[in-house]
């Protein structure tokens, strides 16, 4: 019969049995060594070796005996273990019940020939400690504790009853009750014991494999994230070539018809560049590998700025746009603007997709969590009332998608938000407003501008407000209450006649004020009739127009046509429609603002364009001819080092990833070349279609001086090339 039988798994793993198996042998050489002992010190007080010398003698060497068996196998526990695990616990258990049945022996002829006085008390107090505490050590194998227990204790029992005295019954009891309690108590710490190895051995294998999950999980992220690099970098260089062409295309004699087809194409390329912009930065999120660029800008200037660029495609969807923003939110903050720009516009591009009723409220606020930092909360609301707007746009109807699956574009702004320790949510529920809502943390950077101070002189001038068929938002009434403007709300084209009539007591009008709705025939036709009446006093007229009248040649042939109709386009922004107010009412000039040119020649300097495309070098050669410039093209960086050698250009314009010899390991040696010579430093700037942080580092780190991501757009080199060749580019 087999004493020990591997069954689980925790059993037959070598590695735990080995740690089991050399638990027990350190601590059953401690127990060699105390036997031994107590046996000596028992010998040396006691009887037996006066009263039965030769007994003594032949106890003490067949306990010596056992005790180098036992001793051979526990010093000698490592060289054994590894010729056989198995072996050694067998010749363990084996050796170790022979040591038992010696000491069993020790106890019966004590008690026989000594009864219970002199040092068999000592010897059986002993081996009731000894054994309590090895069973803690044997208790994992406990079919040979118990067999141990049996041969070491139950004789010594049996002899104690046998002396026949009210000691032996005594201490035979004692004894019997002792073996009972350890019989079970094997039972209890052998289950305990495996039960908790089992437990620490399910534990670890889960570790691996969630190590071997995650080491696979970040070995697909880092796959995904390189291919979708690598799929970045060849579209961002398809792009480059379309939109450099249409760029250069742009200046071209186009008919109507072609120049619309012409805006469309620029239009879809834009798309497009936004679409690889996004997936990008999709796998850098996924990757942990996003950088966020923390500077300080204007946040109100900003923000307008964005909802103004955005309202010219709301409106030609016929979605109409308001902005509110709470007095709380500074003017200068630290962040990441070029981040939340992209957050906040793609809020704003879906948000009018998906418009319900084509009115949208955009409101700004600010929560400060202390005194340099709080909380920005941008929360646009697609509006459900029933508004005059929504019901002007036939043919329009609601989108609204409660499906919940918001797809790439809010993954990717989440994720932004979320880099960025902010938040995005959308409430969208049937029935209510739908709420776009996008919170982030910003520091408050240095001293915050006081804000507007209204034109004292509109003070109780008197404004006709028309806005029956689209009513102007609430925000803007109060402002121009709070500015001291006396506006009254005409309910009719009709009534504005009655209105101008001086009255006694009443100021004369100073402003006509009409909120053109979608559908601007009424308006229209108002305009025609007032402008037929030549007795009403010439004033101001000011017309809130969305960008989509723009391709309404009537409206706007009566604006051409009648210097006193002005018009701005909604949303209307604070410091501009203040400003606005004061030039019609009182003559106030606007400030004035620099319109932008188109790119004109800049003079004769020389460019080295070094790329190793032909579409490419066509198009950069093409738009540096048209900023004024002269091209020398380099296919790769050998060619671009002779060049530099014969005749240093002016600027160099590089692509980063070359054969041959790459746009860094050039830009290293023109370094070199410049200090060796003592050469001019030529501004070299990056051009590569990777727009990683990594590569802007590699580019600044090869002694670069700008970077330009592909697919460059004629008016960023423009910017480029003018704030590198300033002052150095002599005109020809």
């Amino acid at each position: 019969m087999a004493l020990f039988q591997a069954h689980s798994k925790v059993q037959k793993d070598r590695s735990i049995m080995r740690d089991t198996d050399a638990r027990m042998a350190k601590y059953s050489r401690r127990g060699l060594t105390l036997n031994v002992l107590a046996y000596l010190l028992c010998l040396a007080i006691g009887y037996l070796r006066v009263l039965h010398p030769t007994l003594a003698v032949v106890l003490t060497i067949g306990l010596i005996v056992t005790t180098l068996i036992r001793a051979f196998i526990l010093v000698r526990f490592d060289n054994l273990y590894a010729a056989g695990p198995s072996r050694w616990r067998n010749l363990f258990f084996v050796a170790t019940l022979l040591g038992a049945a010696w000491w069993s022996v020790i106890l019966v002829t004590l008690t026989l020939t000594l009864g219970m006085v002199g040092e068999t008390p000592l010897l059986w107090m002993y081996t009731i400690i000894f054994f309590s505490t090895t069973l803690q050590v044997t208790s994992p194998f406990q079919r040979f504790s118990r067999l141990y227990l049996t041969i070491a204790l139950l004789p010594p029992t049996i002899a104690a009853f046998t002396l026949n005295s009210i000691e032996g019954y005594m201490y035979g009891v004692i004894m019997l009750v002792f073996v009972l309690m350890l019989n079970h108590q094997v039972e209890v710490l052998c289950s305990t014991y495996w039960e908790r190895l089992e437990a620490n051995f399910a534990l670890r294998q889960k570790a691996r494999s969630l190590e071997a999950e995650k080491r696979d999980v970040d070995a697909s992220v880092d796959l995904n994230t390189r291919f979708l690099n690598s799929l970045g970098h060849e579209l961002r260089t398809s792009l480059n070539d379309i939109i450099g062409g249409l760029s250069l295309l742009a200046d071209s004699r186009l008919t109507p018809q072609q120049q619309e087809l012409l805006d469309l194409a620029r239009k879809s390329s834009d798309q497009q560049l936004d679409l690889v912009n996004n997936i990008v930065d999709f796998s850098q999120i996924n990757a942990r590998k996003l950088i966020l660029d923390q500077s300080g800008f204007s946040v109100r200037t900003q923000l307008e700025q964005w909802v103004q660029e955005l309202s010219s495609d709301a409106h030609r969807q016929g979605v109409e746009v308001e902005m509110s923003v709470s007095e709380e939110v500074p003017w200068r903050a630290e962040g990441d603007p070029a981040r939340i720009g992209q957050v906040f516009k793609s809020l704003f591009v879906h948000a009018v997709a998906y418009s319900d009723q084509g009115r949208l409220q955009v409101e700004l606020d600010f929560k400060r969590s202390g005194a340099d930092r709080g909380l920005l909360e941008v929360l646009i609301i697609d509006q459900l009332g029933d508004t005059p707007a929504s019901g002007s746009e036939p043919g329009r109807s609601g989108k609204r998608d409660s499906s919940g699956d918001e797809g790439l574009w809010f993954t990717l702004c989440k994720g932004l938000s979320e880099c960025m320790d902010g938040s995005l949510d959308i409430d969208r529920i049937s029935g209510r407003d739908t709420h776009y809502r996008f919170c982030v943390p910003l520091l408050i950077q240095g001293p915050q501008h006081t804000g507007l101070v209204a034109n004292p002189g509109l003070q109780n001038r008197r404004l006709l407000l028309l806005d029956k068929l689209l009513p102007v938002a609430e925000q803007h009434c109060r402002l121009m209450q709070d500015w001291g403007l006396r506006f009254e709300r005409v309910s009719g084209f009709a009534q504005v006649s009655e209105h101008l009539q001086p009255q006694e007591g009443r100021n004369p009008v100073d402003l006509i004020m009409i909120n053109v709705p979608q559908r601007e025939e009424p308006v229209a036709e108002f305009l025609q009739e007032y402008q037929a009446q030549a007795e009403v006093p010439e004033v101001p007229i000011l017309l809130l127009l969305s960008h989509s009248h723009l391709n309404q040649h009537g409206l706007q042939n009566l604006v051409a046509a009648n210097r006193n109709l002005h018009f701005v386009y909604r949303p209307l922004m604070e410091q501009p429609f203040h400003d606005l107010l004061a030039h019609l009412i009182l003559g106030k000039p606007l400030e004035a603002k620099s319109a932008r040119s188109e790119p004109r020649p800049q003079g004769g300097g020389r460019v080295l364009l070094v790329d190793d495309h032909r579409v490419n070098q066509m198009v950069g050669e093409g738009m540096l001819s048209k900023l004024g410039y002269s091209t020398v093209i380099a296919n790769n960086g050998l060619e671009a080092l002779e060049l530099y050698r014969s005749d240093p250009p002016d600027l160099i314009l590089m692509d980063c990833h070359m054969p041959e010899l790459d746009g860094f390991e050039t830009a290293r040696r023109i370094r070199e070349l410049e200090d060796v010579q003592d050469l001019r430093r030529t501004p070299i700037i990056a051009m590569t279609a990777h727009s990683g942080d990594g590569d802007q580092s590699n580019c600044f780190a090869a002694g670069m001086d700008d970077y330009l991501p592909k697919p460059i757009r004629l008016e960023v080199l423009e910017g480029v090339l003018s704030r590198w060749t300033a002052g150095e580019v002599a005109p020809e």
